[in-house]
């Protein structure tokens, strides 16, 4: 594995921390309090520690400092000790599922912006005919996967504010009130995201172009009154429809990015053990500038000197055991 492929290597593995929060915005009867302290270990470790993505954060002047900020924010308001989202308790870990959006608000931006990062040092690694052949199907995999679950996600909450504004409509006699119009307020919150997602999308096959996207439009243009239902459907059929739509994608794709997760993330923990080692047998040598704010994000060969290091990490999830 070359230095390039180590930077791409950390950048996603971070990234699927980030996304596997996503887990807490689908409702269960229980979740894995180790795979909780795993995640919430992840996420800030990569701002407090020197690894690439906090090299390149630190050489983004303002925009790299405001990522950092959002992180940060990201982990007290979701992962930290005094979050009220998540909690661990003596029966597990607790989840407050009426703030999936606070979570999104952190997840969506977050994500985009590492994913861009990634495409960029990729980008950079062709023109100087560096191989990442290995990485750059792996973001590939981590991109359809992540549509897929993230746009899973965004429509259940859909059409659960979407049955609760009926509700209180009825309750109301067929008119606004203000508690038709708070839940109105966070239908057109979840669109916009859903809008966010497809505009940042890099997928291009038909599976989720027209089993996914085009499914989740036509379903947001009936929730809005934009689009009749098909002749004869009712609107518990237009759910069910985009619902199995989006999990028949999202089990291929995750069985797809598994298969490219696992053994890159083991082979990331063995170069990292080898970097190390090297280090040790070698006398200090001066530190490389890091690419800066106003360059694509770059990785090239020797662009960050130092070891990469990670714990050992859990063949099932590909994240650091805790």
């Amino acid at each position: 594995m070359n230095k390039t492929s180590e930077v791409l290597a950390t950048l996603i593995h971070y990234n699927v921390a980030v996304r596997d929060t996503l887990e807490y915005c689908l409702k269960k009867d229980a979740y894995d309090a180790n795979l909780f302290k795993e995640k919430k270990r992840s996420v800030l470790i990569e701002v407090n520690e020197h690894t690439p993505l906090k090299d390149i954060i630190d050489h983004s002047g303002e925009n790299g400092a405001n990522l950092e900020k959002q992180i940060r924010e990201f982990y007290d308001e979701v992962y930290g000790d005094s979050s009220t989202i998540l909690k661990l308790a003596d029966d597990g870990l607790r989840v407050d599922h009426a703030q999936h959006l606070k979570m999104y608000k952190y997840i969506l931006p977050i994500h985009e912006a590492v994913a861009s990062m990634v495409a960029g040092i990729i980008n950079d690694a062709h023109t100087k005919s560096i191989d990442v052949a290995d990485m750059e199907a792996l973001y590939k995999a981590d991109e359809r996967m992540y549509r897929g679950v993230v746009t899973l996600c965004l429509t259940n909450d859909l059409v659960l504010l979407f049955n609760d504004f009926n509700k209180a409509m009825q309750d109301n006699g067929g008119k606004p009130s203000a508690a038709s119009n708070f839940i109105g307020q966070d239908i057109q919150t979840v669109i916009n995201h859903l809008n966010f997602v497809k505009a940042n999308g890099h997928v291009t096959q038909l599976d989720y172009k027209e089993g996914v996207e085009d499914k989740v439009n036509a379903f947001m243009e009936n929730v809005t009154g934009r689009r009749d239902l098909k002749q004869g459907e009712r609107f518990p059929d237009a759910i069910r429809a985009v619902q199995n739509s989006i999990g028949d994608y999202v089990r291929v794709t995750e069985e797809a990015f598994r298969t490219l997760y696992v053994p890159a993330m083991q082979a990331l923990v063995a170069q990292a053990q080898a970097d190390a080692k090297n280090a040790e047998a070698q006398p200090e040598a001066p530190k490389a500038e890091a690419p800066k704010a106003e360059e694509a994000p770059k990785a090239a060969e020797g662009g960050v000197d130092a070891p990469l290091t990670m714990g050992e990490i859990d063949p099932k999830t590909g994240l650091p055991k805790a």
